[in-house]
């Protein structure tokens, strides 16, 4: 099962409107580069949930404890490398299958809750 944290990440990394902050290596498949890392903090980072981080401390240790190695770039840039993290057409259908996933769970989750709630109801009258 992928979790939400490589999930979004993935999602980030891949987004071509965001490439001058942040985009993958287009020499290695497994890693991607943090060009700007003040507007990856004040505009990316705020966007996306705290599975990432709310700051740029967090993401780098949320990175660190997901076995991303990090490599300075230059001044402002970072890169961090994974060998499980992919770019690539399979890799995009395992995030699409575990996004799908998760959705059917959340729907099965409301559907529950909705019967949970109807018979609470129906019991109250």
């Amino acid at each position: 099962m992928i979790s939400s944290f490589y999930i979004q990440l993935y999602q980030i990394i891949d987004d071509r409107s965001s490439d001058q902050i942040i985009s993958w290596n287009k020499s290695n498949n497994n890693s991607f580069i943090v060009w700007d890392l003040k507007k990856l903090r004040s505009n990316i980072l705020p966007k996306s949930s705290s599975v990432l981080g709310k700051n740029m401390t967090e993401f780098i240790a949320k990175l660190r404890s997901h076995g991303f190695k990090t490599v300075v770039k230059g001044p402002g840039e970072l890169e961090f490398s994974h060998d499980d993290l992919e770019r690539g057409p399979l890799m995009k259908k395992m995030m699409v299958k575990a996004l799908s996933e998760r959705i059917e769970r959340f729907d099965a989750q409301i559907k529950s809750m909705k019967c949970r709630l109807k018979a609470k109801e129906a019991s109250l009258k």
